[in-house]
């Protein structure tokens, strides 16, 4: 069972969030016993998928460990690389759905899978809702990422069409990182400079408001270890209208 850390100050966070500009990071979200469940069951995963929307590539392909399922296909993700010169959002990361229906393939059963439920459960939207004030949050999305050196997201504010997203959050369980590593987690000002970012911290929550232009930064080809995460959006059953960095409307 995933659970809250019961250490967590909600009025804090409340204030935080605001005075942040609707951006948080939450370090020890999870209940150490609910947060080591979750790293050992992603480290352990063998079976990712590899996404690609890079240099015109577009590709999901299923991974044996760290390599093609299907030998004949590993050249294409040896050949993915994002196209620096393009202003499309693109990326090349590991991911793995995640599901508690017993009747789907890609479903394990382990502490990974009971994610969904636990950011769906009364507990987290309440605390979804206290801290960022707004009570249309309705339901939380998920899936699991692993990047690898090279992996990388490019800029992107995560708005799309009928998805009905207010939030964006990321659970990290990356253990001892560091920023040198790559694989951090930056917002981007209108002026085009860096106006804030994130280092992946084992068992912290980084929240933010859609839309919010961000990325995550190339993991360098000498990180030692992989960057692990739950990611995904806080959303609403209705349509939430134009967006704006203006902040929620609270109904």
């Amino acid at each position: 069972m995933i659970r809250l850390s019961p250490d967590l100050d909600v009025a804090a966070l409340a204030h935080a969030f605001a005075a942040g500009g609707q951006r948080l990071h939450v370090p020890g979200v999870l209940a150490p016993e609910s947060a080591e469940a979750v790293a050992a069951a992603l480290e352990a995963e063998t079976r990712w998928k590899t996404t690609v929307a890079a240099g015109g590539a577009f590709l999901e392909l299923p991974l044996n460990g760290r390599v093609a399922e299907d030998p004949a296909k590993q050249a294409w993700l040896d050949e993915a690389a994002v196209d620096g010169s393009s202003p499309l959002t693109q990326y090349i990361f590991d991911t793995r759905r995640l599901s508690a229906a017993a009747d789907l393939d890609e479903t394990r059963g382990d502490a990974a899978d009971a994610v969904p439920a636990f950011l769906n459960s009364l507990e987290f939207l309440a605390f979804a809702r206290a801290v960022t004030g707004d009570d249309r949050i309705d339901l939380a999305d998920a899936q699991a990422s692993r990047y690898r050196p090279g992996h990388v997201l490019t800029a992107h504010n995560d708005v799309s069409a009928g998805k009905n997203r207010l939030y964006g959050y990321v659970l990290n369980f990356s253990r001892e990182w560091r920023a040198d590593w790559g694989g951090n987690l930056l917002f981007h000002g209108e002026d085009g400079h860096i106006e804030h970012g994130w280092v992946p911290a084992f068992n912290a929550l980084n929240l933010f408001v859609v839309p919010t232009r961000h990325a995550v930064t190339q993991v360098a080809s000498f990180a030692p270890r992989d960057r692990f995460s739950i990611v995904g959006w806080l959303r609403s059953h209705t349509p939430v209208g134009p967006q704006s960095r203006t902040g929620p409307r609270t109904y």
